[in-house]
């Protein structure tokens, strides 16, 4: 963003010839004979502005910013409040990294000249490419408050700034702008989708980025993305052609440079670690600083750190607030961070009055939500988000505190060197796939997934008359999300249906067009689209009441639904999973192994598909099971919260002692 040339000190004739004649050497391809006249016009008269100036701006058109630095410099000496000057200088100081220098010229021009174009735009851009987003969007905004007609680029970064900000809502507005200024821009058509998807606007999502994929067809990111929307609506159409692409993608990420791929859409699709590792390490924000020191204490509370997206009825919650609840006060001090802003339900009321502190930081840039976790001395810092929605990788980054953990968020490596560990269990994650994950395991058996043994269940027990079922039908229950239901376990589903003439499918609801098109698939298949039964959305009581409904809880593959397994399990009702070979396509069998019932975890779909026949034609065994987990399985170490709060302790002991935050007493 160059500002227009000043006028020079003097109207002398030598140096307007020299002028002339360089700029007449430059529109000929001569730089060298331009440069040289410059000079001469310099040597001329020193004290005229005017060719310092231009010779600047030849030699950081060139690149040759140290000389167009001493040229700059020179100019300032004759006319040292210039603002183009000073702007020019910024600009290229900038591009040597100094960022500090630059950003200093650009607020003494303000300082002066508070409604500078330049100095606000370039300010505006440095700020922005440094993350510092609060900032940066307040100068964007005075940017636009002189100069309404700025383009595309600007609105697009104001945007970005907001996304990052938490205000979702003036984003998608700078993105609309920008895109009305620049419709053929790929970049800012996959911005809006990316966007929309983040708000949970799916529906406009998928246009969005259908056009930013129609735009630039190349881009990874966007056809995954595009991928995972069309996942949600269980809309399969070229499935295989496209995930086999994304596979092959991730596969060749080390020959693409910038590319890069979500992680999480790589769970849904794809069981392999060393692929969800490849996609990790490209997907995560490079370090940006060093662990803080932090002494060994012996006699003070260790402060233990929990940064959360949500903190209200989520799942991530729902497993770990018995947890919170249960540690030991007088050993650690417990602080939560919210990055947004939830709902003030009753599992927000119970997290706030199971710590010490109750934070919200979302809003908060970078370095300013960094600070503040830096502040309370955290010693062990928890992600409980991973690379799920409005996760903060940026803030970890920043290295907020000495030891930070991967914990229940995300079933899989992060990928980045400032997550220093993950919890997890032997089972989830065997010993080998150590290899495949940027954080050094630290196990909590036999299960690391916590459960909430508080949890309640509507009484009386609800009909099936209410949600639609019949009577006297078997019925097959999944309550995961429709992204992790794939084709082929799909249509394992429609053989089951078409073997068991009485059984039904119980589905979650989820977006209506996701209904319409399982109903369609399951016509295409000869199956009658009526069997496919989709259950509200209810409170936590009812919703877990429901499963007495069931028969059986077929789980998905290859990422498993483990918070609904968890709850299936603690109302009773048996689950059918696949132990694929990802931490995600495990967690839910481990759990069954924790409960008890390993003969429940099929190794390969012919298994898994002969586990369900013989449990819906045998249904004394299938009573077997569920007496079995209504009478003992509350005791079983999946639901002992008493053992596993200890073995949390001890994680948690073991972690700081060796990272020396922890000294034995």
């Amino acid at each position: 963003m160059l500002p227009p040339t000043p006028q020079r000190g003097g109207d002398r004739a030598a140096v307007a010839e020299l002028l002339q004649r360089a700029q007449a050497a430059l529109a000929r391809g001569s730089v060298r004979a331009a440069i040289d006249l410059l000079q001469q016009a310099i040597a001329r008269d020193p004290s005229d502005v005017e060719p310092a100036f231009h010779l600047g701006n030849l030699f950081a058109v060139q690149g040759q910013t140290r000389e167009a630095i001493a040229a700059y410099e020179r100019a300032l000496q004759i006319a040292p409040e210039h603002a183009a000057l000073k702007v020019n200088l910024g600009i290229t100081l900038g591009q040597t990294g100094d960022v500090a220098g630059a950003e200093r010229h650009f607020n003494e021009v303000l300082r002066r000249e508070g409604a500078h174009a330049g100095a606000l735009g370039n300010l505006a851009q440095s700020l922005f490419q440094r993350s510092a987003f609060t900032d940066a969007l307040m100068h964007y905004d005075r940017l636009l408050a002189v100069a309404p007609a700025a383009g595309a680029e600007i609105w697009n970064n104001r945007g970005v700034c907001q996304q990052q900000l938490g205000d979702r809502g003036g984003a998608e507005q700078s993105f609309r702008r920008a895109q009305a200024c620049e419709p053929q821009s790929a970049a800012i058509a996959a911005n809006l989708g990316l966007l929309l998807y983040d708000r949970g606007h799916l529906d406009a999502a998928k246009p969005a980025l259908e056009h930013a994929l129609l735009l630039n067809p190349q881009r990874a990111l966007v056809a995954a993305q595009l991928l995972y929307v069309d996942l949600h609506f269980a809309d399969w159409t070229d499935f295989e052609r496209r995930r086999n692409e994304l596979v092959a993608t991730v596969a060749t990420l080390e020959r693409r440079p910038g590319e890069t791929v979500p992680p999480y859409v790589l769970l849904a699709v794809c069981d392999d670690p060393a692929l969800q590792w490849a996609a990790a390490r490209r997907w995560a924000w490079p370090a940006a600083g060093e662990p803080p020191r932090t002494a060994r204490r012996t006699q003070e509370r260790l402060r233990l750190g929990f940064v959360s997206s949500a903190f209200h009825e989520h799942p991530v919650p729902r497993l770990l607030v018995d947890v919170l609840e249960r540690l030991d006060r007088t050993r650690y001090a417990l602080h939560a961070y919210a990055l947004g802003r939830g709902p003030q339900d009753a599992l927000r009321q119970r997290v706030e009055r199971s710590v010490d502190a109750f934070v919200e930081l979302g809003h908060l840039a970078t370095a300013d939500a960094a600070a503040r976790i830096r502040s309370d001395d955290i010693d062990l810092l928890f992600d409980l988000t991973g690379h799920t929605g409005q996760a903060r990788p940026d803030v970890f980054a920043a290295r907020p505190a000495p030891v930070q953990i991967n914990y229940l968020g995300y079933a899989g490596t992060l990928g980045g060197s400032y997550w220093d560990y993950v919890l997890t269990d032997a089972y989830s994650t065997p010993p080998a796939e150590q290899a495949h994950f940027s954080e050094k395991f630290c196990t909590i058996e036999p299960c690391y997934l916590p459960s909430d043994s508080k949890r309640t269940l509507a009484e009386p027990l609800p009909s099936r008359t209410e949600y639609g079922l019949r009577e006297g039908a078997f019925v097959f229950v999944t309550q995961a999300a429709a992204y992790k239901i794939l084709p082929p376990l799909f249509a394992l589903w429609m053989r089951l249906l078409e073997s068991i003439p009485d059984a039904i499918l119980w589905l979650r609801s989820g977006e209506a067009a996701a209904a319409v098109n399982l109903r369609a698939e399951a016509s295409r298949r000869g199956i009658d689209p009526d069997r496919l039964v989709f259950a509200p959305s209810e409170a936590a009581p009812r919703y877990l009441a429901r499963y007495g409904l069931a028969d059986l809880f077929l789980d998905t593959y290859p990422f498993g639904s483990h918070t609904t397994v968890n709850d299936a399990l603690f109302a009773g009702l048996p689950v059918l999973t696949l132990a694929g070979q990802s931490m995600a396509a495990r967690a839910s069998a481990a759990q069954l192994a924790a409960v008890g019932l390993p003969e429940l975890v099929a190794t390969s779909y012919d298994d898994y598909e002969a586990i369900a026949r013989d449990l819906a034609g045998n249904r004394e065994r299938l009573q077997a099971l569920r007496a079995r987990l209504r009478g003992d399985g509350h005791n079983a170490p999946l639901f002992d919260m008493v053992a596993y709060t200890r073995s949390f302790e001890a994680a948690v002991e073991q972690i700081a002692s060796a990272a020396g935050v922890r000294a034995h007493a």
